[in-house]
This record gives C-alpha cells, sequence and structure tokens, in this order.
C-alpha cells in the first residue's frame, strides 16, 4: 500500500466510532501487534467515546514454501482460487460487542476435544520431531484465543517453543471460536454497507471463513483445504529491520471444531535474534503441516 492510499483509506474512516466499537478495533489492533505481518490486514480504530485514529496493519502475501525434511503425505487438498470476499453462511447472532474490561460474545463451535497436560505436550512434540536436534523447549499457558482481548485473563491456550537444529520455532494451539470468531466491517474493504453507516460485526462460523481471516482480513486470506479444517501458510519477511537471508514460515491450520494451531520457525535462533544458521527456516513445510495436523496435542472423553 503506498503512502497516498494509506491516506485515503484513513480520510475515509467514520469521525466519530463507539466506545463499544473502539475497544473492540483497539484490542484487535493490540493482538495483532503482537503478531504483526501475520497475514492479515486490520483496520484497527482507538479512541475515546467521541473520536478514534486510525491504524492499517499491512497483510503479507501468502506463498507456499516447499523445502521437505519428513516423509509426510500432505494429504488431499484443495486450494482455493483468488480469494473472494467472503459471505457469511449464515445471519449470525449480534453478539455483545464488550469493552475494556468485558469479554465480547461470539459463537462456540462444539467440539469434543480438550489439549492434553503439559508433560503430554512436551512428550508429543519429541515424539513427532527428532528428539536430538530439539533444545530449550518450554510449555506456557497462553492467551486462550486467536486474536485475543484485552478483557479476556484466561490462559487455556498453549505455547511451546524450543530451538530446533539451531533455529527458533513454536507450535501454539487456541481457539478461533467465540470473540475471536467476530470481525468489524470496516470502511472501504467491501464488507460494511457505506462509509457513512456504522461499523458492522461480521462473524466466521467455519473454519474456512475463520481461516481467511474471520471478517478483519480484506482481502480475504488465500487458505486451503486440508483434512479437519482448512490451512493457511505464508513466508513472511522476519521484519523490516531484518536482513532479507533472515526467514520465517508461517503455517496455521484451522480446525472445523474451533482450534487454530499455528507453528512457526525461523533460520536464525530467534525472530531479529542471532546469526542465519539454515538457508530456510528450520522446519520444512511437511514438519509444520505434521506438527499442526497432530492428534497429539488433543485428547477426547
Amino acid at each position: 500500500m503506498t503512502d497516498t492510499e494509506l491516506g485515503r483509506l484513513l480520510r475515509g474512516l467514520p469521525d466519530e466510532l463507539g466506545p463499544a466499537a473502539a475497544d473492540r478495533l483497539l484490542s484487535e489492533a493490540m493482538a495483532d501487534g503482537a503478531r504483526r505481518r501475520r497475514g492479515r490486514r486490520l483496520l484497527v480504530a482507538a479512541g475515546t467515546a467521541g473520536s478514534a485514529a486510525a491504524v492499517v496493519a499491512v497483510a503479507v502475501a501468502v506463498t507456499g514454501l516447499t523445502a521437505p525434511r519428513a516423509a509426510v503425505d500432505p494429504a488431499p487438498a484443495v486450494a482455493t482460487s483468488a480469494p473472494a470476499v467472503p459471505v457469511p453462511t449464515a445471519t449470525p447472532t449480534h453478539y455483545a460487542e464488550g469493552s475494556a474490561t468485558e469479554v465480547p460474545g461470539g459463537p462456540v463451535i462444539a467440539t469434543d476435544r480438550s489439549v492434553v497436560d503439559d508433560a503430554s505436550l512436551r512428550a508429543a512434540l519429541l515424539d513427532l520431531l527428532p528428539a536430538d536436534r530439539v533444545a530449550d523447549l518450554e510449555v506456557a499457558h497462553t492467551w486462550s484465543s486467536d486474536p485475543t482481548h484485552m478483557a479476556d485473563t484466561t490462559r487455556n491456550g498453549r505455547a511451546l517453543t524450543f530451538s530446533f537444529a539451531g533455529g527458533g520455532a513454536s507450535v501454539t494451539i487456541q481457539r478461533w471460536d467465540g470473540y475471536a470468531a467476530v470481525g468489524i466491517a470496516s470502511p472501504g474493504d467491501g464488507l460494511a454497507s457505506s462509509l457513512d453507516g456504522d461499523l458492522e460485526q461480521r462473524v466466521a462460523l467455519t473454519a474456512r471463513e475463520a481461516c481467511q481471516g474471520a471478517y478483519r482480513a480484506f482481502p480475504p486470506l488465500d487458505c486451503t483445504q486440508d483434512p479437519g479444517g482448512w490451512r493457511s501458510v505464508s513466508h513472511p519477511s522476519q521484519g523490516a529491520d531484518a536482513p532479507a537471508s533472515h526467514q520465517e514460515l508461517y503455517v496455521r491450520l484451522f480446525t472445523d471444531d474451533g482450534y487454530v494451531i499455528t507453528v512457526d520457525s525461523y533460520n536464525t535462533p530467534g525472530e531479529k535474534a542471532g546469526d542465519v544458521v539454515a538457508d530456510e527456516p528450520v522446519l520444512s513445510l511437511d514438519a509444520s503441516l505434521a506438527l499442526a495436523r497432530s492428534e497429539a496435542w488433543f485428547t477426547t472423553p
């Protein structure tokens, strides 16, 4: 996006935003800032009850990196063509917008699975990857949903961070349903009824809709059908200050029962940290997909 295009978009924003809408958009901005450049463009407004300022985060193009390390069957997949503007599968209930202290509402996607205990998560990772190449493995409780909301204090998600063959990597397990499935249609993105009208809720009710951006991303992300859900793959840089040689592979699997599993890896010890240890991120696409698809993270009654 050029400076001219950015200026035009900002000038097109409404001058007045309700406090609830501003709170939600601000929380989405905070969540996206923590993940930056993660394959989606967020239109964010932050302000008081009477006014708002806007910030735009530009999405990174989705690409498929193929550098197989493990013999993993990629499984039948159907790639979408140029992603179209999403159309909700149904007219959902209008959910509470929340505030800085109240968690917003959202749909509940049924599941009979739950995440295993931390010790089992550690064991699963060491079973799925060559254990002698894994170091500094840690399991931490993290935000329950992705994106998160400032009022949500639950930490039911799990983040496994580790070094693999000298490069930084992580596996994060969260939920995409609830308030995380509710987006705000923004002026100029083709989803709002008009530039002058109220911002509208858009709700993801399927894994495909969630993968495409949960109505926060415009244009929608390019996603591919995967057994049990939909996936996105991106190969972003490590940021504006990082050399082009610093690479990252970012794989996300949105499951039909409401989970989102994110597998992230670098060809450096960490993001914008240390020297290059390999030409490509240390987890190949096949290895990343195997981690994302694994049933070892879950248990059923």
